[in-house]
């Protein structure tokens, strides 16, 4: 890793790219620096509001197919 800390702060968010999992940090331990690893991946920090946007186009109802 680049050395920069992972989950420092309380409510950051990281998700999978693999699978879609989503992790906040509730309570971050301040010890030395490791990665997020999610599908033998490292997990990458969500930007602020992306993941309602992203909820928001999953719960949209699909338009219904006329008969």
């Amino acid at each position: 890793m680049d050395g920069e800390l992972l989950a420092k702060k309380k409510g950051e968010k990281y998700e999978c790219a693999e699978c879609g999992l989503v992790i906040v940090v509730e309570d971050p331990c301040g010890c030395e620096p490791c990665d997020l690893i999610c599908c033998s991946v490292p997990m990458k920090p969500v930007a602020a509001g992306a993941s309602k946007a992203k909820a928001k186009a999953k719960a949209k109802p699909k338009p219904k197919a006329k008969k």
